[in-house]
């Protein structure tokens, strides 16, 4: 059987472009880890930083909530922070909390060596996107010093 890998990478690649609700939401969680241990942010904030609409912002947070990854405080001083250490969330869990699961060999109705194909697919972007929110901000401070040298 050949398969034509230029479709299925595109196909691949179109499954995985980050909704607008998924870059806020890391873009979210990623503010909250940069201030995790130092209290609560508060939703304005992030909104402003991100040019995010605050009310978005809070139903997206709310999904967060019920997904466990952050927890609110309300009244004047509340706001919003991360349940568990920016090591132990990753970019993965996130994806799969607003988006669903990870799962397209299970529902590709073909043979087995196409679903085998698939299932290696799901693996590799699995082990790529399982990386915790603590690393994705050691990289963008690295990425962020090499550009501030740079101008």
């Amino acid at each position: 059987m050949y398969i034509n890998i230029t479709k299925l990478i595109n196909k691949v690649i179109n499954m995985f472009a980050l909704t607008t609700k998924t870059r806020y939401g890391l873009s979210a969680l990623l503010e909250m880890a940069r201030h995790y241990g130092n209290g609560l942010i508060q939703v304005k904030d992030i909104a402003a930083r991100h040019s995010i609409s605050p009310q978005y912002l809070e139903q997206l947070l709310n999904r967060l909530i019920h997904a466990g990854f952050v927890r609110a405080v309300r009244g004047k001083n509340g706001g919003y922070a991360l349940l568990n250490p920016p090591d132990k969330t990753t970019l993965l869990d996130l994806l799969e909390a607003l988006e669903g699961p990870l799962e397209f060999s299970q529902s590709h109705p073909t043979d087995d060596a196409v679903k085998d194909i698939y299932r290696q697919a799901e693996d590799l972007i699995r082990k790529v996107l399982d990386v915790p929110l603590s690393e994705i901000l050691k990289q963008q401070e690295a990425f962020d010093r090499h550009l501030v040298f740079h101008i």
